[in-house]
């Protein structure tokens, strides 16, 4: 049994059981939480209380930001905008190596979720804040019990094995560099929440989560590259999840329900872990099945028109955070570029 094994079976394993219970169980947003767990079973090793409870600790502080807004800002844009600009920079500003991974997705999910769900009802917002957090801390479970269970370790009486290479982290930006950054990611998110508010699609949450996300990383998502990257992720995911709603229409049991993630969980691993170009395509494939099969099975039959339209929502996201990036980008740094001209020439004088 090689490392690569262990990986793809303990993503398969743990992601269907998570599936079993939530969707068994059906407590609020139960569907979520596998989703949590996925995320963080694709790590190669546990990332340990110490940081889990990091994120708890985020994500409450941004879901009680949230609240706050629903409750006091949301009828003033005035204070409201400039409000989102300074969260959207503090969070990306402070996404440094040491920070606990993928903060900036879930304290962005706090601070924009919590709030646009506050337009339809007061007390939805309560309501989501409160199963945002608990199913995180039953993925972060999860995540916690079948790296215990089937630990890479399992791997070390094989000689075929291979030992898991450790990568050097990416050196750390300037400040300068961090805050042109963030700048550059508060504008695109900023830009996202405004319309999405301004507009009340609180139906598009997800679309707007998505492009906040993207919005974090402009070095990595600034490109046509990355672009044509998260077309092809939410292609895959949209591809099976057309097949698997089809199927669960056919038969709607939840045993074949578990069945069938655990068939999709294992193509998905497969290609994940299996080294190749796509493996980080597949990842986000995966999760774009995942979300969209917890909002298919809360969805009524006839719906399947609202259904087709919650893929487009994705992909429209991604197509918007990309581009946005690209123009903000665009348009920042020739000025940075005119600024270190100046300075140069007052240097020289």
């Amino acid at each position: 049994m090689t490392l690569q094994t262990i990986h793809i079976f303990r993503m398969t394993i743990g992601l269907t059981t998570a599936v079993a219970v939530a969707y068994g169980l059906v407590w609020p947003l139960s569907f979520i939480a596998p989703l949590f767990a996925a995320l963080f079973l694709a790590f190669p090793v546990w990332i340990g209380w110490k940081m889990a409870i990091q994120l708890l600790r985020r994500l409450s502080f941004s879901l009680l930001i949230g609240l706050v807004i629903s409750e006091y800002f949301l009828n003033f844009p005035l204070l409201c905008v400039p409000l989102y600009g300074l969260l959207f920079f503090f969070i990306y500003y402070n996404d440094t190596p040491s920070a606990p991974p993928m903060a900036v997705m879930f304290m962005t999910i706090g601070i924009t979720i919590v709030p646009i769900m506050g337009l339809s009802e007061a007390g939805l917002a309560h309501l989501i804040a409160g199963a945002l957090l608990f199913n995180m801390g039953v993925g972060l479970f999860f995540a916690w019990l079948f790296h215990s269970i089937i630990p890479n370790s399992l791997a070390k009486n094989f000689p075929q094995a291979q030992p898991a290479k450790k990568t050097a982290p990416p050196p750390a930006p300037s400040r300068e560099e961090r805050a042109r950054l963030a700048l550059v990611s508060s504008i695109v998110a900023l830009t996202a929440v405004t319309i999405f508010f301004a507009m009340n699609l609180n139906s598009y949450a997800l679309a707007m989560i998505q492009i906040c996300f993207m919005a974090g990383a402009p070095n990595a998502n600034a490109s046509f590259q990355a672009m044509k990257g998260n077309a092809i992720a939410c292609l895959i995911g949209g591809a099976a999840i057309i097949i698997a709603y089809n199927l669960l229409a056919a038969v709607p049991t939840y045993l074949f329900l578990v069945a069938l993630v655990l068939c999709f969980a294992l193509l998905f691993s497969r290609q994940i872990y299996g080294g190749g170009a796509m493996a980080k395509t597949f990842l986000s494939g995966l999760t774009t099945f995942l979300v969209l099969l917890g909002s298919s099975t809360i969805a009524d039959t006839a719906a399947s028109t609202n259904f087709y339209l919650r893929i487009a929502q994705i992909l429209f996201a991604g197509l918007f955070a990309i581009a946005g990036l690209v123009i903000v980008e665009h348009l920042l740094r020739p000025r940075k570029k005119r600024l270190r001209i100046a300075l140069a020439k007052l240097k020289m004088s």
